[in-house]
Order: structure tokens, then C-alpha cells, then sequence
């Protein structure tokens, strides 16, 4: 149970069976020592169901550490520290940022640099660690590697897979998705088959292992947007925006929803995760309304229930305009595919969202 005291947004929390300090910090997005300060706890001390623990801070506050959360991505990430490079003839950002494992855009960023800056001979140019999945045997894995939920990742799998496998199957076979993905290639968890990529993977391992790739390059992308911010955004904020770039890149980022991220607008900023157009052709699609309104869920879960009624109000927008989208796209079959439409949307929204009934 949540009760919030006197004082606004100064939030407690009951303790329930199964909890752990690590386990209620984590959930709060608050480090396990301020915790243990703000209830006067010793080290090694035990929780008992039913006290009443003080939050450290409010219900979508910044986290000024996340030591705890680094502790367990490390358990699945190898971080291999990279000295500067002295650039050599003949190559180019693209080439440098292949050779090391990260995104070209991380050492742009880094080092004061755009895609029109042209390198020079024996220039140095700093590097970002380079990280690499370890120990990925689950979805759960993939979320510790991630420093994001289990449930997330888990949905992300789902919405991937259009819900037609089970949680514990992948496609091994890359396949194509023609209005998902203008006839891209896919394999594994959405993974997008790049040319010279291999089209068959061979285990679960490898499919989980890829999606931990696929992610954390997404991961540097808004770290390069969001720079000394990314890494202190609540954790459903971070999930949301990472499933919107693993969905649709970072073009889906609007300016307005960049500036109110940095500004710790998130209410604004979570009524402008809306975009359903594709990049490609600026056309919308209800399956991309479908995807945003699962993003702007995963983002509300910042507010432990008590969504404002604005982003409500914007989510239910969001779904009318795809149901209209949906009537265009399939004339034909319009009710039998409503259907499963309400049915995501519902395990999103549960009954905040009023349904249009086929």
C-alpha cells in the first residue's frame, strides 16, 4: 500500500511480504543507502511486513545515484573502457565507431563533432566504453542488463511478436512484416536484418543476447540526445523512450517531447509520446497508435496509479485515431481485428481507456 503524508508528494510505503530494501528502492528509482538513511536503518537490517517506510523522494523524482541498478547491469554487461584514438588515413567516424563496438552518434557527441565535421590525420577523438551482453540466459537477464523491468522487456517481446508466440518462444527464422516494417527483414525481438547480418539464429541465447545488443545501442542514442540526463530519468520514463527509439529510431523523438524530458516535464512530455507515423513514408498507422499508447502506459507507471486526467484524456485520442485507422486499413475484417486491438489496449490501460465495441 502507498500512503502519502502531509507534506505534497512526500510518499511512504507498507511493507509487504517478499519485499527487500533493494527491491522497494528499485521500485521508488531511489539507491538503497538513501533509503536505509531516510528510515534511520543500519546496514544488514531487516524488513518487517507492515512498517511504514519514507521515501526519499517524490513519486517521479530524479535519481541522483543508481549504484544499485550499475551493480546488477554489470552481473550481464562486459564494459571495456577505450583510450583515445589517434585518427588514421582513410578513416572516418562510421569506420572508427565499427572498429570499437559503439554508435557513431556517441562519438560525435563526445567529442564536439556533427556528421559534417570532417577528421583530420593523428586527431584524437575520445571513445565510449564499449558494452556487450554476459550471462544472458532470460528475458529477466535482458532486463537487469538494461537496468528496466522484467515486465517491460516482457512487453516489448509481446508487442514485437504481434502476441502469436509465447512468452517463452522466438523467431529463430527472420521474417517479414510489410506494413510494420515497409518489408524489412526481422528476426529474434524485432531485430531489423541488416545487410551481410544472418537471417537464422541459432538459440534462445543468442536471440536474447541480440536483443540486449539491439537495446543498448538504442541506450546510447538518448544518452547523446540526453546527455548527463538519460542515466537520471525515472526508470518507466527511460523504458518508454527506449521503446520508442527500438521501435522507430530517434527521428520519433519530437523536439518539444526532447525539452520536456530535460526539463522534468513528464506530464507534458508523456502526452507528446504520440507519434504514429512512419519514418519512412509520414504515413500513420493504427499499430503504431497501438505501440505509443503502450509507451505512454509504461511512462505513466510513474505515477503509481494516479495518472493525471490529461494523460488519460490524451491516451484515449491516441486510440480513438487508431480505431478510425483501423476501419481504414481493414475494411474487410475491421471487427475481428478491433477485437484484439481492445484486448492489448486493455492490458495496457486496463479501464481507463473507454473501448469502441465492435
Amino acid at each position: 500500500m502507498i500512503f502519502f503524508n502531509d507534506k505534497p508528494k512526500s510518499v511512504t510505503y507498507q511493507v509487504k511480504s517478499g519485499d527487500t530494501l533493494y527491491s522497494v528502492a528499485k521500485k521508488y528509482n531511489v539507491s538503497v543507502d538513501a533509503l536505509r538513511q531516510a528510515n534511520g536503518m543500519k546496514n544488514g537490517a531487516i524488513l518487517s511486513i507492515g512498517k511504514t517506510l519514507i521515501i526519499p523522494s517524490d513519486e517521479i523524482s530524479m535519481m541522483s545515484e543508481i549504484s544499485d541498478a550499475d551493480i546488477e547491469r554489470k552481473k550481464h554487461l562486459n564494459i571495456k573502457e577505450n583510450k583515445p584514438h589517434k585518427v588514421q588515413r582513410g578513416e572516418n567516424i562510421s569506420s572508427i565507431a565499427k572498429k570499437y563496438g559503439v554508435q557513431t552518434v556517441t562519438i560525435q557527441k563526445l567529442n564536439g563533432l556533427d556528421e559534417n565535421s570532417v577528421l583530420k590525420i593523428n586527431q584524437e577523438l575520445k571513445i565510449p566504453p564499449t558494452r556487450t551482453p554476459k550471462n544472458i540466459k532470460s528475458l529477466k537477464d535482458t532486463a537487469s542488463a538494461m537496468g528496466v523491468s522484467a515486465d517491460f522487456m516482457l512487453g516489448v517481446k509481446r508487442i514485437e511478436d504481434g502476441h502469436k508466440l509465447k512468452d517463452n518462444e522466438f523467431h529463430y527464422e527472420s521474417y517479414t512484416d510489410l506494413k510494420g516494417s515497409n518489408g524489412t527483414k526481422t528476426v529474434g525481438i524485432g531485430h531489423k536484418v541488416l545487410k551481410g547480418e544472418k537471417e537464422t539464429l541459432s538459440n534462445k541465447q543468442e536471440v536474447l543476447n541480440l536483443f540486449v545488443k539491439d537495446m543498448l545501442k538504442m541506450e546510447e542514442h538518448l544518452r547523446a540526445i540526453l546527455p548527463n540526463k538519460y542515466d537520471k530519468l525515472p526508470v518507466p520514463i527511460k523504458e518508454a523512450l527506449l521503446d520508442m527509439v527500438f521501435n522507430k529510431g530517434t527521428e520519433i523523438l519530437s523536439p518539444d517531447l526532447i525539452q520536456d524530458i530535460k526539463n522534468n516535464r513528464f506530464e507534458s512530455a508523456i502526452c507528446k509520446m504520440t507519434n504514429n507515423k512512419s519514418v519512412k513514408t509520414g504515413k500513420e498507422y493504427s499499430g503504431l497508435s497501438l505501440r505509443r499508447l503502450f509507451d505512454m502506459s509504461t511512462a505513466s507507471k510513474i505515477y503509481n496509479g494516479k495518472i493525471p486526467k490529461t494523460v488519460i484524456n490524451k491516451a484515449q485520442e491516441v486510440y480513438n485515431h487508431g480505431v478510425q485507422l483501423l476501419k481504414k486499413e481493414h475494411p474487410d475484417d475491421y471487427k475481428n481485428i478491433l477485437v484484439g486491438y481492445n484486448k492489448d489496449v486493455q492490458t495496457f490501460w486496463g479501464d481507463k481507456i473507454k473501448l469502441v465495441q465492435a
